[in-house]
């Protein structure tokens, strides 16, 4: 079996390392990278895996600053609750998933709100019905027709008897 070869990393310099740790975004670090190396003729893609790098960088700068007591520039310092942040970038977009979660948020309240006063509306709307149609069945519920008394004596009989069938022809 062939053994492969580790991955090997192009050597980056110290000014490269420390140009990579103060941007914040990727073209920003691309258009400084051009500005500062000029005569370095690197690819995209060889300046593209400098910064995919970048938080190896800051992790063995916090790491070495924290051995020698440093601070380390474009790097924050970890807190004991808050976990540590990959790249401005991610910063960039919670802070934006933020505003847009407190911009729902708002309108939720809102439509909450809305809701609440429309089920209030017809809430009221009901039990005004249910008295008004309880008030139009309270007459009957009150006096309601007595039946007439059965009394034996005062059997109904008919006034004429019943007249004989005739077949005719």
């Amino acid at each position: 079996m062939a053994m492969t070869e580790p991955k090997k990393y192009q050597k980056i310099e110290e000014t490269e390392i420390d140009l990579v740790i103060k941007c914040k975004d990727s073209h920003e670090f691309y258009e400084k990278y051009m500005e500062v190396f000029a005569d370095k003729k690197k690819g995209i893609e060889s300046i593209g895996k400098i910064w995919k790098r970048r938080s190896d960088f800051i992790k063995k700068r916090q790491e070495t600053a924290a051995k020698q007591a440093i601070p380390v520039p474009g790097a924050t310092a970890p807190a004991a609750a808050a976990p540590v942040m990959g790249s401005p970038e991610l910063d960039k977009l919670i802070a934006a998933q933020n505003v847009l979660i407190g911009e729902l948020s708002a309108v939720l309240k809102e439509q909450l709100a809305v809701s609440k006063g429309i089920s209030a509306l017809l809430q009221k709307r009901i039990e005004h019905h249910e008295e008004t149609h309880h008030k139009q069945k309270e007459p009957e519920a009150h006096n309601p027709k007595e039946p007439e008394a059965h009394d034996p004596e005062k059997r109904h009989k008919p006034e004429k008897p019943p007249s004989s069938i005739v077949v005719g022809s």
